[in-house]
C-alpha cells in the first residue's frame, strides 16, 4: 500500500477521490505529477485493474516521468497502466479498427517535412507555387482538424482568412495522405474522434475496456480532443483532469481556456480540488505572479503560497539596448557562478528565438557554458530522417512516404520524370511504388537501371532478415548504413568538419538507440510489435541519441513556451518590453492579452530562488534599431519585494559588509578563545614559546 501521509490534505483529497468527475487546478509547482503517480498507485491498491486505467499527457517527456515515478511507487503492478500521449493512445485505437476509418491496415504517419512536401505538391497541383505558405497552410488545415471539421465542411462560418482556398487545398492535401497510405499527427485525434462518433458499437467496447482515466495539463486539450475524452469516459464517468487556467499558453494549437468550464458542465457533479501550496517558488516570487494573473478575468481563483523562507527580492533592471542586456546577464551569471550557483541551475526565457543571439554572444565572451534549447527536432534532421525511411522501407515495403524519400537518396541518377512514371504504373497496376520498380514495370536507361536494381535487391535482402528481438533491429540499422553507404553521404556533401563528425556520430548512434527502444516496448508489453515501433519512431520517441545528452551542466536559453514544466533555482526574463511580451499580435485583443499574461505568469513561476526580470529601452530587430516601451505587465508587480539593479548592487554590498563583520566578529571571538586557552591554570605549564601576555 502506498504511503499517504507524506501528502498535504489537499494533495490527499486529489489521491483518495478515485470514483467519478474530479478536477485538479493544481498551481505551478503544488506537486501535480506526484498526486497524479499517488492517485494511480492508490487505485491499484483499492483493487481496480491496471489495464482499465487510462493517464494521458501532451509529451513523451512528460509520459516518460510519470511511468518512471509510478514505477517506484507501484512496482510491477503498474505494468498495464497506459501512461502516454493523446496521440499515441488515439493512434493505438486507429491501428485497432483501421478498416472502420477507411484507413489501410499497415499505413505509416507523415512527419512534419513530409506534411509540408505535401501541401507543396497540392499547390502546384492547382498551379498556385509561390502564391502561399505551405506551412502556413498545414497549421490551418490543422485548425479545421482540431475544429473536426472535413474539407467539404469549411465555409464562411470557419475562422479563417481564406476558407474558401483553405477547403479546395485541404481536399487535395487529404487526397495525397491517401495516396500515399499515411495520415500525420492531427489525425491521430481527428480519425479516432469520427471513429468513435460513426462507431456506436466501437465506442461501446472501448467504454467497458477503460473506466478510469486521467489527464494532465488538460487546459492544453483541444476540441478533438475533448471529444476523444468526453466519448470514452461518458459511460462510468471515473476521469480526473489536471490543469491550471493560468498556464493555458497554446492557443495557437487549438488549445482551449474554457476547456475546464466545459468539463464541468459536461460531467455535473465534478469534484473540485485546488492545489495551492507551492513547493518551488519563495512567496516574493508567488507574490508577483498572483498580483499578476488576478488582472485576467474568469479564471478560477486560487491563491499560490510557499512555506520558503527565502526573501530574495525579484531585480528589475532597465538596459539601454539589447546588446547591454545581454552583456548584464552574462555577468550577472558571472557573479553568481563565482558565489557557488553552477551553469544548470540558470535559466534565461524569452518570447522568440532571435533574442538568444545577443546574449549567446556575451555568454561565449565570459565564457560561461550554455546551450539553445528549441531548434529543429532531433527527428527532423535530413541524416536522421534518411535513416528511418530506409528502415521502415525494410519493414514495410508498401511505405510510400519513405520510399519517395529514399530512393535517390544517395543519388541514383533517377530523375523526375522516371518518378512520375513509377508513381503512374503503381496507380495502374495498385501496386506500391517500391514493388513496382523491383518487379521491373517501368523502363529505365541502363546505368540507372543498375542503380534501382541495387537498390532492390539489397533492400528485399535485408527485409528478409529476421526482426524478433533489439539485437536483430540493431543488426538490421547498421546494415542499413553500410549497403546504402549513408556514411558515405554525409562525408561527401558536408564539408564542414564539426557538422561532418556530429551527422556521423548521430548516424553511429541511431541502431542501438532503435535496440534500446525496442527492449524498453518488450519489457513493457511482452512482445515486439514492429508496427507499434514505428508508429513511436514517427511521433518523436523518447531518448533521442544525443551527443551531449550526459553533460547537462549548461546555462539553458529557451522560450518562454519551451520552459513550462521546468524549473531553476535562477532565472532571467528578457525582453520585457511592449511588442515583445505582451507580443504586437496579441496586444490589441482581450484574449490575446490574456494569454500572454499566462505567459508572463509562466515565466515568473520557473524561478524558485532569484528571479531578474530585464527590458531594453532600444532593440535591434528587422535589421534595424527600434525604441522599446517597458512592458504593461511590469506595472502589474507589486512594488513590495521588487527592486532595481542599483537597489540590488547597494543591498548586495551591504550584505557582503555585513559578512564581513560578521567574520571578523567570529575570528575576534576565535582569538579569544585561543587565547584564554593558553592561561596558566592550577598544575599546567605553559607551551614553550608561547606568551601569557
Amino acid at each position: 500500500m502506498v504511503n499517504l501521509s507524506q501528502l498535504n490534505a489537499e494533495q490527499y483529497d486529489a489521491v483518495t477521490q478515485i470514483n467519478g468527475p474530479v478536477m485538479i487546478i493544481a498551481g505551478a509547482g503544488t506537486g501535480k505529477t506526484r498526486v497524479i503517480t499517488y492517485r494511480m498507485t492508490h487505485m491499484l491498491d483499492n483493487g481496480i485493474e491496471g489495464s482499465r486505467i487510462v493517464a494521458l499527457t501532451f509529451t513523451n517527456k512528460a509520459a516518460k516521468e510519470m511511468k518512471e515515478r509510478l514505477h517506484e511507487l507501484a512496482g510491477k503492478k503498474s505494468k498495464g497502466i497506459f501512461i502516454g500521449t493523446f496521440h499515441s493512445y488515439c493512434l493505438r485505437i486507429l491501428r485497432e479498427f483501421p478498416d472502420l476509418i477507411g484507413l489501410d491496415q499497415r499505413f505509416s504517419l507523415a512527419g512534419t517535412s513530409d506534411q509540408v512536401d505535401l501541401i507543396r505538391k497540392a499547390l502546384e497541383e492547382k498551379g498556385w507555387a509561390g502564391l502561399y505558405r505551405p506551412e502556413d497552410l498545414l497549421t490551418r488545415i490543422s485548425s479545421a482538424k482540431n475544429a473536426l471539421l472535413l474539407p467539404h465542411e469549411i465555409d464562411d462560418n470557419f475562422a479563417d482568412k481564406d476558407p474558401a482556398v483553405l477547403a479546395v487545398v485541404y481536399d487535395l492535401y487529404e487526397r495525397q495522405l491517401k495516396l500515399n497510405r499515411v495520415i500525420d499527427f492531427d489525425d491521430c485525434i481527428f480519425k479516432a474522434a469520427l471513429l468513435l462518433k460513426n462507431n456506436p458499437d466501437v465506442r461501446e467496447k472501448l467504454q467497458q475496456r477503460w473506466t478510469h482515466f486521467l489527464v494532465d495539463e488538460f487546459q492544453d486539450t483541444n476540441f478533438a480532443q475533448l471529444f476523444v475524452l468526453e466519448y470514452l469516459a461518458s459511460t462510468h464517468k471515473n476521469i480526473c483532469v489536471v490543469g491550471d487556467d493560468d498556464q493555458s499558453i497554446y492557443s495557437w494549437r487549438g488549445a482551449m481556456v474554457e476547456t475546464l468550464d466545459r468539463f464541468e458542465h459536461t460531467f455535473t457533479g465534478t469534484r473540485l480540488i485546488k492545489l495551492e501550496q507551492n513547493y518551488r517558488c519563495s512567496n516574493v516570487i508567488l507574490n508577483a505572479a498572483n498580483k499578476v494573473i488576478r488582472n485576467n478575468t474568469g479564471r478560477k481563483n486560487k491563491t499560490l503560497w510557499s512555506a520558503s523562507k527565502n526573501e530574495d527580492p525579484i531585480i528589475l533592471a532597465s538596459h539601454v539596448d539589447d546588446v547591454a542586456e545581454a552583456k548584464w546577464i552574462a555577468l550577472r551569471i558571472f557573479g553568481l557562478l563565482g558565489q557557488g550557483k553552477r551553469p544548470k541551475d540558470v535559466g534565461i526565457l524569452y518570447r522568440a528565438n532571435a533574442q538568444a543571439r545577443a546574449i549567446e554572444l556575451a555568454l561565449r565572451e565570459n565564457n560561461i557554458q550554455y546551450k539553445v534549447y528549441g531548434g529543429s527536432s532531433f527527428f527532423e534532421r535530413k541524416e536522421v530522417k534518411d535513416f528511418l525511411c530506409y528502415f521502415r522501407l525494410s519493414v514495410n515495403p508498401n511505405d510510400r512516404l519513405a520510399f519517395w524519400r529514399v530512393i535517390n537518396t544517395p543519388s541514383r541518377g533517377i530523375g523526375l520524370k522516371t518518378l512520375e512514371r513509377i508513381e503512374a504504373k503503381a496507380k495502374e497496376l495498385n501496386l506500391s511504388p517500391f514493388e513496382v520498380l523491383h518487379q521491373d514495370h517501368v523502363q529505365l536507361d541502363a546505368k540507372v537501371k543498375i542503380a534501382a536494381k541495387h537498390f532492390t535487391d539489397v533492400l528485399k535482402n535485408i527485409q528478409s532478415a529476421p526482426l524478433s528481438d533489439g539485437a536483430e533491429l540493431e543488426e538490421r540499422g547498421r546494415r542499413i548504413i553500410k549497403e546504402f553507404g549513408l556514411d558515405d553521404e554525409i562525408k561527401l556533401k558536408t564539408s564542414h568538419e564539426g557538422s561532418r563528425r556530429r551527422k556521423l556520430d548521430a548516424l553511429k548512434r541511431l541502431p542501438t538507440w532503435i535496440k534500446e527502444l525496442a527492449e524498453s516496448r518488450i519489457e513493457e508489453r511482452g512482445q515486439l510489435q514492429l508496427i507499434d515501433l514505428l508508429d513511436q519512431l514517427s511521433l518523436g520517441a523518447d531518448g533521442a541519441p544525443e551527443k551531449d545528452k550526459g553533460n547537462d551542466n549548461h546555462v539553458s536559453l529557451m522560450t518562454i513556451h519551451g520552459s513550462k514544466g521546468l524549473e531553476f533555482p535562477v532565472v532571467f526574463v528578457c525582453g520585457l518590453e511592449e511588442d515583445q511580451l505582451p507580443h504586437k499580435n496579441s496586444r490589441d485583443s482581450e484574449l490575446g492579452l490574456s494569454e500572454e499574461r499566462r505567459l508572463f505568469y509562466v515565466a515568473l513561476t520557473r524561478a524558485k530562488e532569484k528571479l531578474h526580470l530585464t527590458y531594453a529601452r532600444e532593440r535591434f530587430s528587422q535589421f534595424k534599431k527600434s525604441e522599446r516601451k517597458p512592458s504593461r505587465f511590469i506595472e502589474e508587480l507589486p512594488s513590495d519585494g521588487l527592486v532595481s539593479e542599483l537597489d540590488a548592487a547597494k543591498r548586495e554590498q551591504v550584505q557582503e559588509l555585513d559578512k564581513k563583520q560578521v567574520n571578523m566578529a567570529r575570528l575576534s571571538n576565535l582569538k579569544s578563545q585561543l587565547r584564554s586557552g593558553f592561561e596558566r591554570k592550577p598544575g599546567t605549564t605553559i607551551p614553550a614559546g608561547v606568551s601569557n601576555d
